[in-house]
C-alpha cells in the first residue's frame, strides 16, 4: 500500500527541529527522512555512533548524520550544538524516545536545543493503520514544559506506531526541571559559532 505525506509546515522557510514520534521501527525514521525530501528540506540526524562503519557510515555522514553515544548526557548535546552551528541553515530530525522500544519518558535535548537557539519544533508523526506520514507546522517553545508537551500530545494523538507495545508516553521525568545556568552557557556556545 502507497503512504501519504501531508506537510503542514509549507510555507515555514527556515531549519526547524523535527521531533519524530513513536519510534518503534528503523522505518520511522525512513519515513521521516522521506518527507523531509519531498519537502525539499533535508534535516540531518543523530545517530548510534556505533552505525557509522564501512560503506554504511560513508552514507550516513554524505546525509548529514551526526554520530552520538545514547548515553552522552550533556556533552552529547554541546556535540550537536556545535555539528549544527556550522549547519544552522539544515534542519534537525530526532526521536526523543531515544529508542525503539516503550521508554517512560522523552529525552529533553529537543527541547533544550529549540529554546537554546530559538529554532521551532516541527512535531513529525506516523499512523501505520491509515499509511500517513505527517509534518506539523512549527511550533516555537514557551520555556513551559508542561505546556510545551501538551501541545505535542495534542498534535500527535492521531499516531499510530507500526509496534504499539513499543509506544511510551510523550512526558519528560517528573524530577526533570530547566537549568537556567546551562541553557546560558550553551547559548553562548551556539552564539559564537
Amino acid at each position: 500500500m502507497i503512504w501519504k505525506f501531508i506537510d503542514k509546515a509549507q510555507g515555514y522557510i527556515g531549519p526547524s527541529i523535527w521531533v519524530c514520534y513513536p519510534h518503534t521501527t528503523k522505518w520511522d525514521a525512513a519515513l521521516v527522512l522521506a518527507t523531509g525530501w519531498l519537502s525539499r528540506t533535508y534535516p540531518m540526524t543523530l545517530v548510534k555512533a556505533q552505525e557509522f562503519v564501512g560503506v554504511q557510515g560513508v552514507l550516513l555522514a554524505a546525509a548529514g548524520c551526526i554520530p552520538v553515544d545514547p548515553r552522552g548526557g550533556c556533552q552529547t548535546l554541546d556535540r550537536v550544538l556545535r555539528h549544527w552551528a556550522r549547519n544552522r541553515n539544515r534542519s534537525l530530525a530526532l526521536s526523543p524516545e531515544g529508542r525503539i522500544e516503550a521508554v517512560p519518558y522523552w529525552r529533553t535535548g529537543f527541547y533544550i536545543l529549540s529554546l537554546v537557539t530559538g529554532i521551532p519544533i516541527t512535531y513529525s508523526w506516523m499512523d501505520y493503520q491509515r499509511r500517513l506520514a505527517v509534518r506539523e507546522a512549527p511550533v516555537w517553545m514557551t520555556g513551559d514544559p508542561a505546556r510545551d508537551l501538551a501541545m505535542a500530545q495534542s498534535l500527535m494523538k492521531a499516531s499510530h506506531a507500526l509496534y504499539p507495545s513499543k509506544v511510551g508516553p510523550i512526558r519528560f521525568r517528573e524530577d526533570w526541571a530547566l537549568d537556567e545556568t546551562r541553557l546560558e552557557r550553551q547559548r553562548q556556545l551556539w552564539a559564537t559559532r
